[in-house]
């Protein structure tokens, strides 16, 4: 895309449809005046997003991630191995999942690990604030609306990556990075990364997932979104289902039942 004065990130927010009818209007007054045709720049962004989901069909790359995900025709039997890890919270522990790669699968697979295609090195961690302090909350676990959950991850592979959650109103909230910039944010590989908000829970039913999704190299955060949103529209696959991305993309997601939940989620 060629380069304007307006920031790639404020072209994405206003292609999502994120901005205000002041922030908007103002952003197109400010191109004016720098003789920028901001409607050119978004035609061309649009069509360089649709090029990719042309190149890389959804329908076709979530057939691809389920022919990858199954077994070979004898399959060697491997155990599920929990790690359980010392974090920087008074007397809390983490427990992890480690995603097995493709062609291993575990003897009892969870939802999650259906056709996702996750990293050893890659963890993401949906903590609960609670009276006795935070508590990591494992795939499939029970919240509720109200809930206050905080995410962070570990990753020891540099990159770039994101984290996004899907509802089951159909609602797809980016939590990090907040301003999307130019695109996904660097990795931190120092150690556990929290994001430094926390988030209410809403009344959205059904269910809430989140999504920690990284590649070696850096990526739109549109282009999560979009897939973010085809597999919202899905509420049969959106609680199992990995996102219909290319393979070049590694995603870890942890989803929360909710229960008789009746939606719009609050920072902290």
């Amino acid at each position: 895309m060629k380069d304007t004065k307006t920031p790639r990130w404020l072209l994405e927010r206003l292609a999502l449809g994120e901005l205000d009818a002041a922030a908007t209007a103002e952003l197109r007054r400010r191109a004016a005046a720098a003789g920028e045709d901001l409607d050119a720049a978004l035609a061309e962004l649009a069509a360089s997003s649709a090029q990719l989901l042309r190149e890389h069909p959804p329908a076709r790359m979530v057939e691809e991630i389920r022919r990858r995900a199954k077994p070979p025709a004898r399959p060697r039997r491997v155990r599920t191995i929990w790690v359980v890890a010392p974090i920087a919270l008074a007397g809390a522990l983490a427990l992890v999942l480690l995603v097995r790669p493709a062609g291993e699968r575990p003897e009892a697979p969870s939802p999650e690990y259906i056709g996702v295609k996750g990293s050893p090195a890659s963890r993401l961690v949906v903590y609960r604030h609670e009276r006795g302090g935070d508590r990591p909350l494992p795939d499939g676990a029970t919240a509720a609306e109200g809930d206050l959950v905080q995410l962070a991850y570990r990753e020891k592979q540099a990159g770039f990556g994101l984290l996004l959650s899907i509802d089951g109103a159909g609602t797809v909230t980016l939590h990090w990075p907040d301003r999307p910039s130019t695109g996904a944010a660097p990795l931190d590989t120092a150690g556990e990364a929290r994001l430094p908000s926390a988030y209410q829970l809403d009344d959205a039913p059904g269910f809430e997932r989140f999504f920690l999704v990284t590649a070696p190299r850096p990526f739109p955060v549109a282009t999560v979104i979009d897939a973010a949103r085809a597999l919202a529209a899905r509420p049969q696959d959106a609680r199992t289902s990995p996102l219909p991305l290319p393979a070049t993309f590694e995603q870890t997601s942890v989803a929360l039942a909710k229960p008789g939940a009746g939606g719009r989620k609050d920072s902290r």
